[in-house]
């Protein structure tokens, strides 16, 4: 029994010096790694450390999403988590501008866009184009950024509660009404 013991609690050197045993994920068997632990730790402070992580470390969803949470940019290394809406949401609530490395399918998904530009209007400009008529997302867009009305459909340029929203936020938005 104490041979059994001590054989499951060894990992296999391997390349990253680490295997699944068995009934053990990948994942599970990397985040029993010091490696995982400290770039863990490293994400944590600086979620764009995530630049440097080795591949299968940004390809560990707990990882990235812990680096979006620290830094919402930091969604632009992890392209394997752009259509995850968990992963996006993290960013997006830390940096609304995350919303470009998002997927077609989550700049399309009204709660996370409107998560986005809650957080910074400009995102507005990674919306898809249906967002970018929908009146809630604009108006919640110009509430946080005034100057977000360039990236709003025409007819809602042309809006008049859209416009006075702006306006109060941005003198400058007025530039971008409608006639």
């Amino acid at each position: 029994n104490g041979a059994i013991l001590v054989q499951t609690e060894l990992a296999v050197k391997e390349k990253r010096g680490w295997r699944a045993l068995e009934g053990q994920s990948a994942i599970e068997a990397l985040h029993r790694t010091e490696e995982w632990r400290e770039h863990y730790r490293i994400v944590q402070q600086d979620g764009l450390a995530l630049k440097n992580a080795p591949q299968d470390f940004r390809s560990d969803r707990e990882l990235v999403a812990e680096a979006c949470w620290a830094n919402g940019l930091a969604l632009q290394y992890a392209p394997d988590f752009n259509d995850d809406w968990e992963v996006v949401m993290c960013a997006v609530s830390k940096n609304g501008t995350a919303l470009m490395w998002a997927s077609d399918v989550l700049q399309a998904d009204k709660e996370v866009v409107l998560r986005a530009v809650k957080e910074n209007g400009g995102a507005l400009a990674y919306a898809s184009q249906e967002l970018r008529c929908d009146r809630d997302v604009v108006l919640a867009a110009v509430q946080q950024r005034g100057m977000a009305l360039r990236y709003a459909a025409e007819e809602l340029k042309g809006d008049r509660d859209v416009v006075k929203t702006a306006a109060r936020q941005s003198k400058r938005a007025l530039m971008y009404a409608a006639d």
